[in-house]
């Protein structure tokens, strides 16, 4: 049995394009320009896989992160301040290691996350509203 996707993959760019901006429309009447989709559609295949690849690198990167966190979550903190206050701990001076410390304390005291609550907010709202929405 021939499906929708068998004649939909023989359509020339445009008249695919247009085939996609009519099944959107038929979503709650959701408008997109044929043009957004003959965009995407004209893309290289690298650059269509480079998020991809993205992602993966960040799923490595949030799984090794998460280790870190649950073997120390104390260190874990401190290393981040290290990267941001561009300390180096094999030379850390004692005035240093005394901020780290009772920074790490008032840290737990407050139950801070490790992102500014203004960071946190901006991905909240760009992940609910979208980012044409989004005005400074």
């Amino acid at each position: 049995m021939k499906t929708y996707f068998d004649e939909f993959t023989k359509l020339s760019l445009n008249k695919m394009a247009q085939k996609i901006t009519d099944m959107t429309y038929c979503y709650q009447e959701t408008r997109v320009p044929t043009t957004h989709y003959k965009k995407l559609l004209g893309k290289s295949v690298e650059e269509m896989v480079e998020s991809s690849v993205a992602i993966n690198l960040i799923d490595t990167y949030v799984k090794t992160l998460k280790t870190l966190h649950d073997e120390n979550p104390k260190w874990f903190m401190q290393a981040l301040l290290c990267i941001d206050m561009k300390i180096t701990p094999a030379n850390i001076k004692a005035n240093e290691y005394q901020a780290l410390e009772l920074t790490h304390a008032k840290f737990l005291e407050d139950k801070a996350k490790h992102i500014s609550k203004e960071y946190l907010e901006m991905y909240e709202d760009i992940r609910d509203n979208g980012a044409t929405y989004r005005v400074e």
